[in-house]
């Protein structure tokens, strides 16, 4: 794998099963868009932990944000898609710029949702990181967009001064969705989402935003380090790894658990937020809502409802 370190010399991190080095000479070619900031240069002294202190999220979340982070640094997807949720004075934003700082630097981190189709995929091809600020819903066709660059598909559309030429694209993206109300949940977009609810800082652990950016650079190259030998170990253990069940994201959890080198976190924790992901679905849904309050009342240990669909509409409206 081949990272553009996006500085001036044009040096790239080079990460075999081996390890990981600097070169100064790029044996691929890359392409630079507007807006890409350089990497932080990588250190050989390498920690994760001082990672935990930037971001303000649950000890039970960690395994799930590593996963995220050495995902984005595949060659391709699947690609989950990160939902952090969170009430005013989270820290959301900043846990975003964070996440993107280490895989995708931009001068522009975060950016408002595309208006279309069009404009996401633009965005899409010009950023390998997409990273939405200020979600309150996601409409459908923006769902449905997400879900295909997650996993990978394809976009058509005319070319300009033209009436019989198409331009193609064929993307797969990591992406973080920031929000305050419950995003994920429709069933497609559940499967790719790992979902992260946040709480909120007590004023006496917050810090400003110079002190805050002056931790991120101190840290951000054994940061990066870290996270750079365990893409290693994920080249290194791939094709060791076999999973008992395979989930939607079957190749993306076989590649965090290649990645952890053997500490065995990352599976409960992915099991544990998919399962959170299908009750926020249903308490989402005011007629799945109302189902499991009419279940719950059932008198029989098997809590089994049995009747007509006549009778249960009238139960569902009474409940309603």
């Amino acid at each position: 794998i081949y990272i553009d370190l996006c500085d001036r010399l044009w040096r790239v991190i080079e990460i075999t099963a081996e390890g990981w080095q600097i070169l100064d000479r790029s044996p691929v070619a890359f392409i630079r868009s507007p807006g890409m900031a350089a990497l932080p240069v990588p250190d050989t002294d390498t920690d994760i932990n001082p990672l935990w202190q930037l971001l303000n999220i649950k000890e039970a979340h960690m395994p799930l944000v590593l996963a995220f982070l050495v995902a984005a640094m595949r060659m391709h997807g699947p690609f989950p898609i990160l939902v952090l949720l969170g009430e005013q004075g989270t820290a959301k934003s900043s846990v975003a710029r964070v996440l993107r700082s280490l895989t995708d630097p931009s001068t522009v981190p975060l950016r408002a949702p595309p208006t279309d189709n069009r404009d996401f995929m633009v965005s899409a091809m010009n950023n390998w990181m997409i990273v939405m600020d200020n979600l309150s819903r996601i409409k459908p066709w923006l769902s449905d967009v997400l879900c295909r660059i997650s996993t990978g598909g394809g976009h058509a559309t005319r070319e300009l001064y033209s009436e019989a030429d198409e331009v193609l694209c064929e993307l797969q993206r990591p992406s973080i969705l920031i929000g305050i109300d419950d995003v994920a949940t429709r069933p497609d977009f559940a499967d790719r989402a790992l979902l992260l609810h946040l709480v909120p800082i007590a004023k006496a652990d917050r810090m400003t935003e110079r002190q805050f950016k002056k931790l991120l650079q101190q840290h951000a190259p054994k940061i990066l380090g870290a996270l750079l030998d365990r893409v290693s170990a994920a080249l290194r253990n791939i094709d060791s790894v076999h999973l008992k069940e395979l989930p939607r994201m079957g190749d993306f959890l076989e590649w965090a658990v290649a990645a952890e080198d053997g500490e065995g976190l990352i599976q409960a924790a992915y099991y544990e937020n998919q399962a959170n992901l299908v009750m926020t679905g249903l308490e989402a849904s005011p007629v799945a809502r109302t189902l499991m309050e009419i279940m719950g009342d059932c008198d029989d240990d098997l809590q089994e409802w049995k009747g007509s669909a006549t009778a249960l509409l009238a139960a569902l409206n009474d409940a309603m």
